[in-house]
């Protein structure tokens, strides 16, 4: 028996901005400049995060909306608190650091937000799951 899943255009979409790979968008340019990938994935990274958190939003993940803050706004603001201009420069790198662990967590958390779809099938769940209910009735 396959397992099917309702189709849900957030999750897609956050599975295809977490999945996104420039090496295959241009592979020719990624062997050229290897130093260019680490900028480039940084600037993506960057502009896919309003659509991510708005994406979550739709989706009412509001704990995952808190630990984005926690895990990367607070971090980058006390640096900036914390840190003089000049001093420690290597700091600034750790709240993008905490973006990418965040961006990971976040891919691997998605696999299991898809709701399946339930099939009357012989041999099926569902279908066990009738039987039991006609029969405590």
């Amino acid at each position: 028996m396959s397992l099917q899943f309702k189709h849900n255009p957030h999750i897609d979409r956050l599975n295809k901005i977490l999945n996104f790979k420039i090496d295959s968008v241009a592979p020719s340019a990624t062997f050229l400049f290897p130093d260019s990938l680490g900028s480039a994935s940084i600037i993506a990274s960057v502009f896919a995060t309003p659509v991510i958190l708005w994406t979550l939003f739709k989706l009412k993940r509001y704990g995952w909306l808190i630990g984005f803050c926690v895990f990367v706004i607070i971090p980058y603001i006390a640096i900036n608190i914390l840190v003089e201009e000049g001093t420690w420069y290597i700091l600034y790198l750790f709240p993008m650091l905490f973006l990418f662990v965040y961006y990971f967590i976040l891919k691997q958390a998605i696999k299991d937000w898809r709701e399946p779809i339930f099939v009357n099938k012989p041999g099926s769940d569902y279908e066990i799951h009738l039987k039991n209910k006609k029969g405590r009735k």
